[in-house]
């Protein structure tokens, strides 16, 4: 397994803020209070798209190059010239948030301009912006690496082409290989999701594709993904449920993501309450749930993830052995649901905690990637733990 150096975190982007206006940003690594973000579908044609390509992306656990998978929208405003697209970022499926753009006069185009946000956070004064660039490594020694993004100077907007005889759309000027040997499935160069704060890189996506979806019909879903599960061991609320649902029916037909919901499952397939008094006021619901929308969001709820404020100790266990989930797709009246797919654990009430790794060993580099003992300004801090694990942060000295 590579050891990874990490630029950026991901953000929780269930809890940006958002309002009914556009927001262009003047200048990436620039932070602007209040942004203001279009959260509600806009008026206008919706079509809904699924969503081919690849990308990459930047998280605790390092860098990524995967293929883009899940679906998103395009409102076609009634003066035949502005669209909106729903997540444009693969990075971001599930933060429901429209970005404006423009159809070209022949309607072959559609240019959106960069600098807009995807996601804010009202509360530290910083987001995720559109850009368009480059990535780059540098090699720290030792099967390190350090990923950049070079933004491409001039270029103010990014777009895609409209095939009128099939109607996909596609990004222009892309590339990139995410099946090349790691590092190299890194490089990139394309749309790009950068933190406004310092312009470091969240996520890079090239060639992006969106093909219209056909009609709904009534289907079975195919079965979802219990990825894993993991117990705080308090009631902070940090316990958590990681999965994948599946956008396919049991034929490999594409389902529409709006008319999917999953509901959690306990032990017996006990089902799982998100009660409005626990759970609503965090999330903006006020009737007890236990079928969610696909891609709901709120500071529990993420695409592929819920959080629980309960844990398996005490008196009143989240669960014993097992926890599972279920997903269902409902046409004109009519609902069919996959099964239900169980992961199971260990509760921490009968495994206990797992003790604490402790430092071993700090390195620090410059930008340039060379070894340095007495780091001043920007340089990258790497820290061995006695598990053999490591990480790495940006630090200032």
């Amino acid at each position: 397994m590579k050891k990874i150096l990490l630029l950026t975190i991901l953000a929780p982007m269930a809890i940006f803020m958002g309002a009914q206006t556009v927001h262009y940003m003047g200048k990436p690594g620039k932070a602007t209070a209040n942004v203001e973000i279009i959260t509600e579908q806009p008026e206008g044609n919706v079509v809904s798209y699924t969503r081919t390509g690849e990308y990459l992306t930047v998280s605790l656990y390092g860098y990524e190059a995967q293929q883009q998978t899940g679906q998103m929208k395009i409102t076609y405003a009634d003066d035949n010239k502005t669209v909106y697209l729903l997540d444009p970022l693969a990075y971001g499926e599930g933060t429901g948030v429209w970005v404006q753009g423009e159809l070209s006069d022949d309607g072959t185009t559609i240019t959106v301009p960069l600098g807009q946000y995807v996601a804010y956070n009202d509360t530290y004064d910083y987001g995720l912006i559109l850009a368009w660039g480059e990535t780059t490594l540098i090699d720290l020694g030792d099967d390190f690496y350090w990923l950049m993004f070079e933004p491409e100077e001039g270029v103010e907007s990014v777009t895609y082409a409209i095939d009128a005889q099939n109607g996909t759309i596609t990004l222009v000027g892309s590339e990139g290989d995410a099946s090349a040997d790691y590092p190299n499935n890194l490089l990139a160069h394309g749309l790009a999701g950068i933190w406004s704060d310092d312009a470091s890189i969240a996520t890079l996506e090239w060639g992006t594709t969106f093909t219209p979806l056909s009609d709904a019909v009534p289907a079975v879903p195919a079965n979802p993904e219990a990825l894993e599960f993991f117990d705080c061991g308090n009631e902070s609320g940090y316990t958590r449920f990681d999965f994948n649902i599946n956008l396919l029916d049991v034929d490999g037909n594409q389902l529409h993501a709006d008319l999917v919901t999953y509901s959690i499952y306990t032990d017996n397939d006990q089902l799982f309450t998100f009660d409005a008094a626990t759970y609503g006021a965090a999330n903006g619901f006020d009737e007890d749930m236990t079928e969610i929308p696909y891609g709901f969001s709120g500071e529990d709820f993420y695409l592929r993830r819920v959080y629980f404020y309960r844990t398996n100790d005490g008196d009143n266990p989240l669960l014993n052995w097992r926890i599972g989930i279920q997903t269902h797709y409902t046409v004109d009246g009519v609902r069919n649901s996959s099964d239900i797919v169980y992961l199971e654990v260990i509760p921490s009430s009968i495994e206990g905690v797992q003790a604490g790794k402790t430092v071993v060993a700090e390195r620090y580099y410059n930008m340039a990637g060379q070894e340095i003992a007495n780091p001043t300004g920007i340089a990258i801090k790497v820290t061995t733990y006695s598990d053999g694990t490591t990480s790495a942060a940006k630090v200032v000295k």
